[in-house]
């Protein structure tokens, strides 16, 4: 095979090393074209010329980079990306430890080549992947529940084990199986809104959809422990937003009354009862919406009024001061200013309670400051993370003088992958990892007296809409406004668990005991940590 003999070694390296994936089937027909005897030179030099075009794409289908039809089917969107933004992705795929790596790797190469006969070596090589799926034992299962006794602290530096019981699957057919029961029972479960007591004091809910904050990130940065997330009540430490894109995880937080839906059915007519703005209206609260953002890429707009059932006119923004520009040079504007805004608007509405859509896309990567390009989206991350966090404190203040109740719900789509991992590079989302998809979700309430603990409440168990429609549900039913309260205990004490499991078009994570488990759309099962 000559000098392809290094194209598999390369790919190899890769794979061993969790930089990509290798379809080992399509790998060895590829092997056996270039191994085929020719003795015609003109021969030999035609298969060259069209095996060159196959083992690049060959070497791109292999990679966990977005399948060529996916980007096919979003050549628009990614033809609105500014050139300096192409220019920075471009720059993240360069990782100089792997290039040396892979030079040292042709220099063993170039010298075995010349003693021993290396395609062998190669093709037996490329039949290890092959090797069956093999699991540990898994931990045993676990099961947790918020209490009294839950511990006030605010952050999680790792995704929690799930919760209930665990199968033990050992082949990709349990788990898929074991995949196929969490949707089947998913499917079964529902929350539902009661009008709240007439006698009640009335209250406003406020989402507060950020774009691209994890966990993770939180931890990299070094911001976990930001004063906001001591104002909250309540904090989920252990919440799957089971999306690694906006649009996904939009049309899941305003479907959030039902159980999680596969990725697929997020795009398919919607049961009534799972629209959590449909139940809050039925339930005495107006729907509105806001963004600091046009809302056109990717029809974001469009997905939230048609598949997340919420078909309103957001605010308008256009006349405020553009705090950022876009990846694709659409203004983004000030959080605190729209939020302000909204809320000025909304004391003048004669609605005795509102439920507001909120988004924001200030941490979405790409954006820069406008009229400077000086540094890269991700170097500028965290004063981007920080100064939507003051404002976010600052929105808080403001409802809190107001002198009106209000439950303020701060729900991240998914991460930004700041760091990245060996799997992806940073800023990539095409993997839905824990990483990414374990976010952190935080409860206000505006409004409550005086007596009421400080401290935040944890929810620790694994957890995700459902979760929170249940706990808004409880909240409605039962307002904590206007009476002594000494806790929370009782709104969280029966908060559905979820059991982690997170996609996007192409790819599913699920977790199993203390593992995680990966499936492509174009392979199987195989056990993912971004670590080794």
């Amino acid at each position: 095979m000559g000098i392809w003999n290094f194209y598999f070694i390369a790919k190899l390296f890769l794979y061993f090393g969790h930089y990509i994936g290798f379809h080992v089937l399509v790998n060895l027909a590829f092997a056996l074209f270039l191994l085929i005897p020719i003795r015609h030179s003109r021969l030999k030099i035609l298969r060259q010329i069209v095996a060159a075009p196959i083992g690049i794409v060959l070497f791109y289908y292999d990679t966990w980079l977005p399948p060529f039809s996916r980007l096919f089917s979003h050549t628009s969107q990614l033809g609105g990306f500014d050139l300096a933004y192409v220019a920075e992705l471009a720059g993240r795929f360069i990782s100089f430890p792997v290039i040396i790596t892979l030079a040292l790797l042709y220099v063993v190469y170039f010298f075995a080549n010349k003693k021993l006969r290396i395609s062998t070596f190669v093709l037996l090589a490329m039949l290890v992947p092959l090797i069956p799926l093999e699991t540990k034992p898994l931990d045993p299962p676990i099961t947790t529940q918020a209490s009294g006794g839950a511990t006030n602290q605010t952050t999680s530096d790792s995704p929690q084990p799930t919760t209930g019981k665990i199968a033990q699957p050992a082949t990709e057919a349990e788990l898929t199986a074991s995949l196929d029961k969490f949707y089947r029972l998913e499917a079964a479960r529902s929350v539902s809104f009661a009008p709240p007591k007439k006698s009640d004091a009335p209250f406003d809910i406020i989402f507060l959809h950020i774009c691209s904050l994890s966990w993770d990130d939180l931890n990299f940065v070094k911001e976990k422990d930001n004063a906001l997330f001591k104002r909250f009540n309540i904090v989920f430490t252990n919440f799957n937003s089971a999306a690694s894109y906006s649009g996904p995880a939009a049309i899941r937080v305003l479907r959030g009354s039902c159980g999680q839906q596969k990725h697929h059915d997020l795009y398919e007519p919607n049961p009534a009862q799972c629209n959590t703005f449909d139940n809050l209206q039925q339930a005495g609260f107006e729907p509105q919406l806001a963004m600091n953002h046009d809302g056109h890429f990717d029809n974001f707009l469009d997905g939230i009024r048609k598949q997340g059932v919420l078909n309103l006119t957001p605010l308008d923004v256009k006349t405020m001061p553009a705090y950022l520009q876009s990846f694709d040079g659409s203004p983004v504007y000030d959080d605190y200013t729209v939020l302000s805004k909204w809320w000025e608007k909304r004391l003048k509405m004669p609605a005795e309670s509102v439920a507001l859509y909120y988004n924001s896309v200030s941490l979405h990567d790409g954006n820069h400051f406008a009229n400077s390009r000086a540094t890269s989206s991700m170097a500028i991350y965290h004063p981007r993370l920080t100064k939507l966090l003051d404002d976010l404190d600052r929105f808080f203040t403001q409802l809190n003088t107001s002198g009106r109740r209000a439950v303020v719900v701060f729900i991240p789509e998914h991460g930004a992958s700041i760091r990245g991992d060996k799997m992806q590079i940073a800023g990539m989302r095409e993997i839905p990892s824990p990483l990414i998809s374990n976010v952190p979700v935080g409860i206000k309430l505006i409004g409550l007296q005086e007596n009421v603990a400080m401290e935040p409440l944890i929810v620790p168990q694994a957890t995700s809409y459902l979760a929170v429609s249940k706990l808004l549900s409880e909240l409605i039913g039962k307002s904590p406004f206007g009476r002594n309260i000494s806790s929370f205990d009782e709104y969280i004490r029966n908060l559905p668990s979820t059991e982690f499991v997170s996609e996007n078009e192409d790819i599913v994570i699920m977790r199993q005991g203390s593992q995680q488990f990966m499936r492509s759309k174009d392979s199987g099962w195989v056990k993912y940590d971004p670590a080794e």
